[in-house]
């Protein structure tokens, strides 16, 4: 994966009776949006078979760590600190 890549996680929200979170990776005009847990590809602009691939395989190895990152954020606490 491209060292320039930038990944968003969105704090965890819910889905029907399910509770996810939103990973964004962008890389230049390129991005390519995932829900976790599970890594269902939401939509892509600009990456390739390949890269969406290796985006695909981080995914699937680090879908734990993101979705704790998710689960720790707090979007009213950040907003009142500011």
């Amino acid at each position: 994966m491209n060292s320039e890549m930038k990944i968003n996680v969105s704090p965890v929200t819910r889905l029907g009776d399910k509770r996810v979170a939103y990973v964004l990776f962008t890389d230049k005009d390129s991005s390519a949006e995932f829900i976790i847990p599970g890594g269902e590809l939401l939509n892509n602009k600009g990456f390739d078979e390949k890269e969406l691939a290796e985006i695909k395989e981080y995914l699937e190895c680090e879908q734990d760590s993101l979705f704790q990152v998710a689960k720790e954020l707090n979007p009213m606490r950040s907003f009142m600190r500011d």
